[in-house]
């Protein structure tokens, strides 16, 4: 090897180690940059996971109020039907009551209907036979009744 050769080959070394040491440095440079973003992302990213942590807590907290004020609407409800249920009964027994009542009376009003007509049949002047046998009543009814209308008929 020639003498020239040995610095040519020390200069090409010293080129090579200099651009290798821009290169590197330059790739650190860029990697110092991509960490200092990274880090900024890191940052904000968790900023938002604190939010998203806060809001969370909030929404658990409203969820556990919704579901105790559901629980007490159910209980009061609940409270509510079996009250109306026990005046839905209370209500039946009574409608049971005022038909059977009903009843009674539609039967006893048929026993009234002779006595009105007795009664009419007396103040239209009819005796005691004509009574008895148009409202198929005994005699000591038909004549109580007459007894009665002529009180009447006198008092007046």
């Amino acid at each position: 090897m020639s003498l020239l050769a040995v610095p040519i080959i020390a200069v090409l070394a010293l080129f090579l180690v200099l651009l290798t040491s821009t290169l590197l440095f330059v790739y650190l440079s860029k990697l110092k940059t991509k960490m200092e973003m990274l880090n900024v992302q890191m940052q904000s990213t968790s900023l938002l996971v604190d939010d998203l942590q806060t809001l969370n807590n909030k929404l658990q907290q409203e969820l556990d109020e919704v579901v105790s004020r559901n629980e007490r609407l159910a209980t009061e409800n609940e409270q509510v039907s079996k009250q109306l249920e026990h005046r839905i009964k209370s209500l039946q027994n009574q409608s049971i009551e005022q038909q059977q009542l009903l009843a009674q009376w539609q039967d006893s009003q048929g026993q009234d209907k002779f006595y009105n007509r007795a009664f009419k049949l007396a103040a239209k002047g009819a005796d005691i036979e004509e009574i008895m046998s148009e409202c198929e009543l005994p005699r000591a009814e038909v004549e109580m009744l007459m007894s009665v209308y002529q009180q009447r008929a006198r008092s007046k």
